[in-house]
């Protein structure tokens, strides 16, 4: 018989009820890859860009979450349920496709990765099945990320996934290669006063795509800090680029004052709450600076979980999901 960890009911942290909750739900999800896995542009199909996301969306919520649940808990059914979720992916899949597929496949495969990271103590999952989900990295999901022309936030993207797939692997001279291609990435991406150029002519969606751009890259500030120890959140490039102040800059727009953007008018922001952005973002944030104002804006919403799709109920992407959960707790990647 498992042995139950769950600890009692007073002693449980904020946001451990939601994990739960993602995990049960994901115990009974199948998986859904397929060989070719092919997400049409947004603004070219945006109906087949969601049907087709959803292949993914489904498995990366149920194997981070049950991952994260088998962590916490010990409970090893939690672990075999990710395990097989992961094998799917790797033994059925074979290419991403379409223009969208390595950009969603970057944002989405995060949390196969993270996953994948989660389940390193897991006895279950077999030498030859993590050999095959290596195998899938390396010949399907980094040629892909590496391989993204856009220098936006598919960049962004395309870095966090190249390090988390780093981190896994064990390849500490690709993770390195991949940290001095961030800190290139951000010193030439940032202007001075903290703005994201390529995200600045996005019209009503600019402050979207800056907090698109902006989540991954904190997040993998967070990982390398983990990894090597290096503080990118407090780092200054060598034109004096900081993701501190581009962070700044967003929040003093999102907190309340949308209509002040300088670009195009009306922009897309929603209310604060705990499944929308960017409260998972400041949420993390606010504890790694310390910072009174992040941590104003997070608070009420509490437990935050991460930004849900509209579209279609699961979380859209994999740079911040269970802040609240997560914030005093640090698993080792490597």
């Amino acid at each position: 018989m498992e042995q139950d960890s769950r600890p009692e009911p007073d002693s449980r942290p904020l946001g451990w009820e939601q994990l739960i909750q993602d995990a049960e739900a994901g115990m009974t999800t199948d998986c859904h890859a397929v060989p070719v896995w092919r997400i049409p542009g947004f603004y070219d199909d945006r109906e087949g860009h969601w049907a087709a996301k959803l292949l993914m969306e489904a498995d990366a919520q149920a194997a981070y979450a049950t991952a994260l649940a088998y962590r916490l808990t010990g409970e090893r059914r939690y672990a075999t349920k990710a395990a097989e979720l992961l094998d799917g992916w790797a033994s059925v899949n074979r290419a991403f496709a379409e223009n969208d597929g390595p950009l969603v496949s970057a944002y989405l495969g995060t949390g196969l990765l993270r996953a994948a990271l989660l389940l390193k103590p897991f006895d279950g999952w077999t030498a030859a099945r993590r050999a095959a989900w290596a195998r899938w990295l390396t010949d399907v999901c980094l040629p892909a990320w590496d391989g993204i022309p856009g220098r936006n936030n598919w960049w962004n993207w395309s870095l966090l996934a190249q390090l988390t797939a780093y981190a896994y692997l064990e390849d500490m001279d690709a993770f390195r290669s991949e940290v001095e291609q961030l800190k290139a990435f951000l010193d030439a991406s940032l202007d001075e006063e903290g703005f994201l150029p390529e995200e600045t002519v996005r019209g009503a969606n600019g402050m979207w795509y800056h907090y698109f751009a902006l989540a991954p890259s904190a997040a993998a500030a967070g990982l390398i800090r983990d990894v090597t120890g290096e503080d990118l959140y407090r780092w200054q490039s060598p034109r004096g680029r900081s993701l501190k102040r581009a962070l700044d800059r967003l929040f003093h727009y999102v907190d309340g004052r949308a209509d002040e953007w300088p670009f195009a008018p009306e922009q897309n922001v929603p209310a604060p709450a705990p499944d929308t952005w960017p409260a998972e973002l400041y949420e993390a944030m606010a504890g790694i600076y310390a910072d009174a104002d992040y941590e104003r804006f997070a608070a009420p919403h509490r437990p935050v979980v991460g930004h849900r799709n509209p579209a279609s109920g699961y979380y859209l992407s994999y740079a911040w999901v269970y802040p609240t959960l997560l914030k005093h707790i640090r698993f080792p990647t490597i």
